[in-house]
C-alpha cells in the first residue's frame, strides 16, 4: 500500500549536525525491500529513470555519473554493494559529498537507507538552511518508496502532476517545517532557521521569496 504524503513524512528521520566542510543533512527510511533490491533500486540507471530521472555512467570506484535532467553529475568515490556507496555532487560550480548507507534493522524486516548529504556552511546555507537540500531528497525518498512499491511502473509523470497539485505544494511546506525541526534540534537559533525554512518553501513553490 502506498504511503499517503502525511505517512510519508512521519517515514523519515532527519538530522542536521556540523561537519568538517560544512553540514551534513541526513535522511533515514526503512523500506520493505532487501537490501539488494535497494541497492539496484538507486544504483541501476533503467531503474533510476522511472523514479528518479535519466542517469549514466559506470558504477565503479573512480566512475563517472550524470544525471542530465538535473544537470548534475560526480565522481564514484566509493562502491560498497549493497552497502555504501559515496559520491561527489557537483552542479553549476559547487561540489558537495553524498553517501548513500544501506543497512538491516535491528528489528522487523526490510531495509534502511540513510542518505547524507554534506553541503558548504555558505551564503547559500545562511539563506535557505537545511531544507534547501533536504526538501529535494524528501521528495526523492517519496518517489523510491512508491517505486519499491511497483518497480516497473514509470512514475515520472505521475510524479511530476503530484509535484504541480496543491496536495504536492502541501508537502513541500511540511518537508520544509520538518527540516526546521530538524535543524533546531541540530543546535540552530528558531529565529533564523525558520526564516530559512519560508524561504526554502517559497523557492520550491516558486513564489516570492522575502529579502533578508
Amino acid at each position: 500500500m502506498t504511503l499517503s504524503p502525511t505517512d510519508q513524512l512521519t517515514a523519515v528521520t532527519r538530522t542536521v549536525a556540523p561537519a568538517r566542510s560544512g553540514n551534513t543533512i541526513a535522511l533515514s527510511q526503512t523500506f520493505d525491500a532487501s537490501a539488494e533490491q535497494l541497492w539496484e533500486a538507486v544504483t541501476t540507471a533503467e531503474r533510476l529513470a522511472r523514479w528518479f530521472g535519466t542517469a549514466s555512467g559506470d558504477v565503479v570506484p573512480g566512475g563517472r555519473y550524470e544525471l542530465p535532467e538535473m544537470e548534475t553529475s560526480g565522481r564514484l568515490v566509493e562502491v560498497d554493494p549493497p552497502r555504501r556507496l559515496q559520491l561527489t555532487w557537483e552542479y553549476g560550480k559547487s561540489s558537495s559529498d553524498l553517501e548513500l548507507l544501506i543497512t538491516a534493522p535491528e528489528e522487523g524486516g526490510g531495509s534502511t537507507l540513510t542518505l547524507r548529504h554534506t553541503v558548504p556552511a555558505d551564503a547559500h546555507w545562511a539563506t535557505f538552511g537545511p531544507g534547501a537540500t533536504g526538501c529535494g531528497w524528501d521528495a526523492a525518498l517519496y518517489a523510491l518508496a512508491q517505486h519499491l512499491e511497483d518497480p516497473g511502473a514509470d512514475l515520472m509523470r505521475r510524479l511530476g502532476s503530484f509535484a504541480g497539485s496543491p496536495e504536492g505544494a502541501d508537502f513541500t511546506r511540511a518537508t520544509a517545517d520538518a527540516w526546521y525541526e530538524a535543524h533546531v534540534a541540530g543546535g540552530a537559533d528558531r529565529k533564523p532557521a525558520r526564516k530559512a525554512s519560508v524561504r526554502t518553501a517559497a523557492a520550491y513553490l516558486g513564489e516570492e521569496i522575502e529579502p533578508e
